[in-house]
C-alpha cells in the first residue's frame, strides 16, 4: 500500500505544486480532486477522507432510501433527488478527474513556465501581456461572483426553509420520513428533537457544505485552466499583430553592425521572420496539448454537468407549476431558486467553451489580416500552412458530443422555456 502511494507521489514535485498553490490554493487537496499522496501529507488526505465519507457516503446512502420513501410527495422527492443527483455528479466527477490525475498533471505541467518562447526576446516581459497578465486577478474575482451567488441559492434552499419549521409540531410521513429536517429525510432513529435533531441538522449542513466545497473548486478548475487557455491564445494574437516588429527587432540583435533602412526584401530580414513564424507555430502546437489535455479531463465532468443540468431545470419546471396550481408559494419559490442556481452553473461553463472558440477563432483573424505582402514566397507558404491549420476555430466538447458554447446554452433555455409554456397551458392536474 506504501508503494502506491509512492508511486502516486510520485507527480507531486515542487514546480507543479506550486502551479496548485498559485492558482488554487489548498482547494484541489480539500476537495481530493488531486489530493496529496506524500508521506508526509497522508494524514491530511486521510482526514478528509475521512470527513468526506462521514458526511457524503452516509448522506448519499440516507438521501437514497429518502428519495423512495417520499414517492407520495412529488414535490419533496424532486427536492431529494436533485441533491442525489449533484451527490452521483460529485462522486464521479472525483472519480474520473482521479482516474486522469497523469493528464490533469501534464496540463498544469504546461502553465508553469512560458508556453511561447520567442527567439525576439520573452513576449510575456512586453507591455500588453503585461496588462493582460494584470487582467487575470480581476477576471477571478468576477468569475468568483457566480458561484458565490450558486452557494447562496443553494444555502437559501437549505435554511430558510428549515427556519421557518423550526417550532412546527412533529411530522413524518407515512414511510417515517421527518418533514421538518433541512431536507425531508429518513433515519432509523427519531430526529425531531433533542441532541439527535441537532447532530442530524449539522450532519446535513455538512453535507452541502462538502459539496459546495467540491463544486466549488471544479468550477474553479474549469476557470482557471480555461483563464490559461484564453490568455495563450491573446498572445499568439499578440505575436501575430507584431510580427514584423519582432521580426526587425530579432534582425538587429543578429547584425548590430548593420546600418541603413531595412527593406522587406533583404534575405536576412526574411530569415528572421522565418523563425518569427516558427515561434508562433510552435506556440500554437503548445496551446493545442493543453487544449487536448483540458477537453480530455473535463470532458465527463462537463457532460455530467450539462446532462445533470438539464434534467434538474426540467424536472424543476414541473415541480414548479404543481406548487403554482396547488398555491403553494413556499414551494414555487423554493424551485425558482432552484431553476436559477442550475441555469448559474450551465451558464458558467458555457460561456468558459465560448471565450476559447471566440479567442481561436481570432488568433486566425489576426493571421488572415497580416501584411502577407512583405513576405517572400517560402514565408508565404508557411503562413499559408498555418492558416490552413488554424482555420476551424476550437469548439470544446462535454462527452465528446455538446459543444460547450452560448449556442447550446441557449438552445436548453429556449427547449426549458418552450416546455414551461406547454405544460402551462395544458396544466397537469388536467382541470382546466
Amino acid at each position: 500500500m506504501v508503494k502506491l502511494f509512492d508511486e502516486l507521489a510520485e507527480q507531486e514535485d515542487e514546480e507543479l505544486m506550486g502551479v496548485y498553490e498559485k492558482l488554487y490554493g489548498p482547494a484541489l487537496q480539500l476537495s481530493l480532486l488531486f489530493p496529496s499522496w506524500k508521506r508526509e501529507n497522508l494524514y491530511k488526505t486521510f482526514g478528509i477522507i475521512l470527513v468526506y465519507t462521514v458526511t457524503l457516503l452516509v448522506h448519499f446512502y440516507v438521501l437514497s432510501v429518502s428519495v423512495v420513501m417520499l414517492r407520495d410527495d412529488f414535490e419533496a422527492a424532486c427536492l431529494a433527488f436533485h441533491y442525489w443527483l449533484i451527490f452521483v455528479m460529485v462522486f464521479l466527477s472525483l472519480a474520473l478527474i482521479n482516474m486522469d490525475r497523469r493528464t490533469f498533471s501534464f496540463a498544469h505541467r504546461c502553465l508553469a513556465r512560458d508556453m511561447g518562447n520567442y527567439a525576439a526576446g520573452r513576449i510575456y516581459s512586453e507591455s500588453k501581456p503585461l496588462a493582460l497578465e494584470a487582467r487575470k486577478k480581476k477576471e477571478l474575482f468576477r468569475f468568483l461572483v457566480l458561484p458565490g451567488m450558486v452557494v447562496i441559492l443553494a444555502a437559501a434552499l437549505l435554511v430558510v426553509p428549515y427556519l421557518k419549521k423550526i417550532n412546527n409540531p412533529p411530522h413524518y410521513n407515512a414511510y417515517g420520513v421527518n418533514m421538518n429536517l433541512p431536507l425531508a429525510t429518513h433515519y432509523p432513529f427519531p430526529t425531531d428533537h433533542g441532541i439527535l435533531h441537532g447532530v442530524v441538522v449539522l450532519g446535513q449542513l455538512s453535507a452541502a457544505f462538502s459539496l459546495a466545497v467540491i463544486v466549488v473548486s471544479l468550477e474553479l478548475l474549469l476557470f482557471r485552466v480555461s483563464q490559461a487557455i484564453i490568455f495563450e491564445f491573446k498572445i499568439l494574437q499578440y505575436a501575430l499583430e507584431t510580427l514584423f516588429e519582432r521580426s526587425e527587432r530579432l534582425f538587429f540583435q543578429l547584425h548590430p553592425d548593420y546600418y541603413g533602412k531595412l527593406s522587406h526584401m533583404n534575405s536576412n530580414y526574411q530569415k528572421c521572420i522565418t523563425r518569427c513564424i516558427q515561434d508562433c507555430v510552435k506556440h500554437h502546437y503548445k496551446i493545442q496539448e493543453l487544449l487536448q489535455a483540458y477537453e480530455y479531463v473535463l470532458k465527463w465532468p462537463a457532460a455530467l454537468g450539462y446532462g445533470i443540468g438539464t434534467g434538474v431545470i426540467g424536472l424543476g419546471l414541473v415541480t414548479l407549476l404543481m406548487a403554482k396550481e396547488k398555491g403553494n408559494l413556499e414551494n414555487v419559490v423554493i424551485f425558482s431558486l432552484l431553476i436559477v442556481a442550475e441555469v448559474l452553473n450551465m451558464y458558467i461553463v458555457s460561456v468558459f467553451g465560448e471565450d476559447i472558440t471566440t479567442e481561436s477563432a481570432a488568433v486566425r483573424d489576426e493571421l488572415y489580416f497580416i501584411e502577407w505582402y512583405k513576405l517572400n514566397i517560402p514565408n508565404r507558404r508557411m503562413m499559408l500552412n498555418f492558416q490552413v491549420g488554424i482555420t476551424n476555430p476550437v469548439i470544446v466538447k462535454a462527452g465528446g458530443l455538446v459543444a460547450l458554447c452560448m449556442d447550446t446554452f441557449s438552445s436548453i433555455m429556449n427547449t426549458s422555456y418552450s416546455f414551461f409554456n406547454l405544460m402551462n397551458a395544458n396544466p397537469l392536474d388536467g382541470n382546466k
